[in-house]
């Protein structure tokens, strides 16, 4: 893999450790970690019905932001059968996440082929960067950001099934860290 440009803060560098299983440099997801916000969005059910479900992403580099951009209500578009109408939306909470401007899909590292095609908001962002969600909800996060050997960065959540990927190789999640000063590693588990 290619070494992806995501920038991770001052935060990342205090609280990463190395492990040996892959090697990577690691550390789980601490607010302050992030980046940026996302705001999800999708159109409201109107009469009990969603006739075609049209959704999106909005980034933002802080969480205030975000929330500036929920209340100000602003109209949100939607292609229906080759007409943009304004549709009313409804607002997630914002979400901490790593992200980056990313046009190339061969590029991008984290999600992808999200909300995009004919089901998105004339407002969604997907397109337009590469990005990894630490924290769905502010529920209790269980990700790690990685930065892998060759600098790459990706972000591994322990509750995901999507990824097939067990983040250090091994299925029951043991790991080895390096004690601090010493060219030793020991057992730990996530």
């Amino acid at each position: 893999m290619e070494n992806n440009s995501f920038v991770l803060n001052d935060m990342f560098t205090q609280n990463a450790k190395v492990y040996q299983s892959k090697p990577v440099i690691a550390a789980k997801y601490k607010p302050g970690m992030e980046t940026g916000f996302a705001v999800y969005m999708a159109n409201q059910i109107v009469n009990g019905l969603r006739a075609a479900q049209h959704e999106g992403f909005k980034f933002f580099d802080t969480e205030q932001e975000a929330w500036d951009y929920i209340n100000a209500d602003n109209p949100q578009y939607a292609e229906v059968n080759g007409t943009v109408i304004e549709i009313p939306v409804e607002y997630d909470p914002p979400m901490p996440v790593l992200h980056r401007k990313e046009t190339d899909p061969e590029k991008k590292v984290g999600f992808r082929n999200c909300f995009e095609g004919k089901y998105a908001l004339k407002s969604n962002e997907t397109e337009q960067y590469d990005f990894f969600i630490l924290d769905y909800h502010h529920t209790t996060p269980d990700a790690w950001i990685i930065q892998d050997a060759d600098g790459g960065i990706r972000v591994w959540d322990t509750d995901s099934l999507c990824c097939g990927e067990t983040f250090f190789g091994k299925e029951n999640d043991l790991i080895y860290e390096k004690v601090e000063g010493k060219e030793e590693y020991i057992r730990v588990t996530v």
